[in-house]
């Protein structure tokens, strides 16, 4: 090991852990922005070094394993930074543990209740949308009541579970050939620090799901691999756009081993949701969130613009749906003229199917790119990593808050922002078009 990674690796963790810590000393908005800015900019630089710098090749895999470690020690010791998402997890494992029916009421329908403990007080007052039920699929519902078994009204075991997430991506990646070097620079995403280790959103599961279930199609166990996808439905049903790839061979041909396996997967895990006793709320928030929530927009806030919301949404639905069916199929052709004779054919396109929903989609918030991150490294996305990265803008929303010593939350992300997201994201896909003609 050269002597630069020897001291550049205790050193990230240092200058990483000052700004975890404080983030979280005191807790303010203001304190919390400065802390996630802090994070953008170490990691920033981190990671630039790590992108030029041909010394760490040398890096191993137990070195990265024991950087992910480190960095959700950190995660586990710190709060979750400018959000309450966190809440409705705790209340939905609570409702789930005591009840077995978590898509049967909104949140508000408790707050009269005075059978509700004490400790679970403060998790149904922070819920944001407590008219709303929840949108949460029964995967995501069960571990929640899991880790309210552990701990009640406690982040830790949540965090615990998306470590071990973050552990199995990165042995899922080396398995596949990625290089340490490579899955260094992913460890190391602010993206994965910020929204997954410290905030403990689990959309990491969700990546992880996916990317086992392109390495099982690749090895030709398409019964595996549409297990995996629909159990990443069951977590949160947007990843339903990923599906139906895995109903197809890797001749090309439709797989009705894949199919069974997936309507099986998913007859079974949304059982609880379809009974009549299940009320139904999962439903109610799908379409709430399709067809009201706004937040980061980014192709769609130009769209809308333009036409309006309400069109604005039909557009941009039928524009994905366009997308999808012309990456879809360009991939099946792709592996119907190697004949499934190819020993590497190429995998499901889902990098550019779910890059095209959240350009399109007109809720975008950061943590949704921790579906991407991952595949995105089967081969390396520069524009994935690119918008991952710039996502994180989306916390300038803040900005107006603080410069106004205001208490009261504003969820509108400034113009600029989303300027400068579309700009990156632009400019990073010119440049590997302009790359591609050029090789």
């Amino acid at each position: 090991m050269t002597t630069r990674v020897r001291w550049a690796l205790p050193g990230w963790v240092a200058a990483l852990t000052a700004a975890c810590v404080a983030s979280a000393s005191h807790g303010g908005t203001p304190d919390q922005l400065f802390g996630v800015m802090a994070l953008l900019l170490i990691n920033s630089c981190l990671i630039a070094w790590l992108a030029v710098d041909d010394a760490f090749e040398s890096l191993t895999i137990s070195q990265v394993l024991v950087t992910v470690l480190v960095l959700g020690a950190i995660g586990m010791l710190t709060r979750p930074l400018l959000e309450d998402d966190h809440f409705r997890y705790l209340w939905d494992g609570y409702i789930t543990a005591t009840t077995g029916k978590p898509f049967a009421h909104a949140p508000s329908h408790y707050f009269v209740d005075a059978a509700v403990p004490v400790v679970m007080q403060d998790a149904l007052n922070g819920i944001n949308n407590p008219v709303i039920p929840t949108i949460y699929g029964p995967v995501l519902q069960a571990l929640f009541a899991l880790c309210y078994w552990i701990a009640p009204a406690a982040l830790w075991p949540l965090k615990l579970v998306l470590l071990g997430a973050q552990v199995a991506v990165v042995l899922l990646l080396r398995y596949a050939g990625v290089r340490p070097r490579w899955l260094m620079l992913l460890t190391l995403h602010p993206l994965l620090i910020k929204e997954s280790a410290m905030t403990a959103h689990p959309d990491i599961l969700i990546g992880a799901a996916l990317l086992a279930a392109v390495l099982a199609w690749r090895r030709q166990h398409e019964g595996l691999a549409a297990i995996l996808a629909a159990t990443a439905v069951a977590m949160k049903f947007s990843a339903v756009a990923a599906l139906l790839f895995f109903c197809i061979n890797r001749d090309g041909r439709f797989s009705a081993r894949g199919c069974l396996a997936m309507l099986l997967t998913l007859g079974i895990l949304y059982a609880p949701v379809l009974l009549p006793a299940a009320g139904g709320g999962e439903a109610l928030a799908v379409a709430a969130f399709a067809g009201q929530w706004t937040f980061n927009p980014l192709l769609f806030k130009w769209v809308a613009a333009a036409l309006g919301d309400a069109v604005a949404r039909a557009a941009c639905m039928g524009l994905f749906a366009l997308t999808w069916l012309i990456l879809a199929g360009q991939w099946i052709a792709k592996l119907r003229g190697a004949g499934g004779k190819g020993l590497n054919p190429p995998s499901p396109p889902l990098v550019g199917v779910f890059i095209a929903m959240l350009l399109l989609s007109p809720v975008v918030n950061p943590w949704y790119w921790l579906w991407v991150l991952p595949l995105a490294m089967l081969p390396f996305s520069p524009v994935a990593w690119v918008a991952a990265s710039a996502s994180l803008l989306a916390y300038s929303h803040v900005l107006a808050q603080v410069m106004a010593g205001s208490s009261i939350a504003t969820y509108a992300v400034p113009l600029w922002a989303t300027g400068l997201q579309s700009v990156a994201i632009v400019a990073t896909f010119g440049f590997v078009y302009y790359r591609s003609k050029r090789i």
